[in-house]
């Protein structure tokens, strides 16, 4: 009788042992015979699973991408407005060693994809959806009164991301002045602004 093989088990492995090689040492590492390695398979065998290294690399920035919604949505539940958006908030930004190593993930995809279109128009697709979301929010804010009209959605959209995509970065450079604490400053400050305050 023929083996079963459990083919998203093994894509989930993979891209465990991308996270693992990224971690440990950095995603220049990132090389499908070194990755055949630590998963545990012959070179070339990865193929099956992946057919080169960009659809790896894609599938291991989805999977930070999708683990920061599942939080998110998790924590949000049927809140709206401003304390939704807090809430998605805290999972992009990397408050722990969980979220910093998402960002050590991303990070690197954004270093590779900026040579491939493909990827990059993925990466895109992906932060619409991002953009989409915050602009739900910001219209409960308003319909509750909670933000006053005025502000382009467009210009607040921009703000929040590049606030969030530089803490990314500056956590895992400049870790003594990116604490926790004065991440959530900013973006309190940032919400506070959003208030009129």
């Amino acid at each position: 009788m023929p083996k079963i093989v459990d083919h998203e088990a093994r894509r989930g492995e993979i891209i465990e042992a991308v996270w693992s090689l990224i971690s440990s040492r950095g995603f220049q590492s990132v090389t499908m015979r070194e990755l055949a390695a630590v998963a545990g398979y012959a070179n070339g065998a990865l193929t099956r699973y992946f057919p080169d290294k960009n659809a790896v690399l894609r599938a291991a920035f989805r999977r930070a991408y999708d683990a920061t919604n599942e939080r998110a949505g998790a924590a949000i539940g049927d809140r709206g407005g401003l304390a939704a958006l807090r809430l998605l908030c805290l999972e992009i930004m990397p408050l722990d060693d969980v979220r910093l190593r998402e960002a050590r993930v991303v990070i690197g995809f954004w270093d590779h994809a900026v040579g491939h279109a493909d990827l990059v128009e993925f990466f895109e697709s992906t932060m619409v959806e991002w953009r989409d979301q915050v602009r739900v929010y910001l219209r409960q804010a308003r319909a509750t009164g909670e933000v006053p009209a005025g502000r382009s959605d467009d210009v607040v959209v921009d703000g929040l991301l590049a606030m969030l995509m530089g803490l990314q970065i500056n956590a895992l450079f400049m870790p003594r002045d990116t604490t926790p604490a004065r991440q959530l400053a900013m973006l309190d400050g940032f919400l506070d602004s959003l208030r009129g305050r």
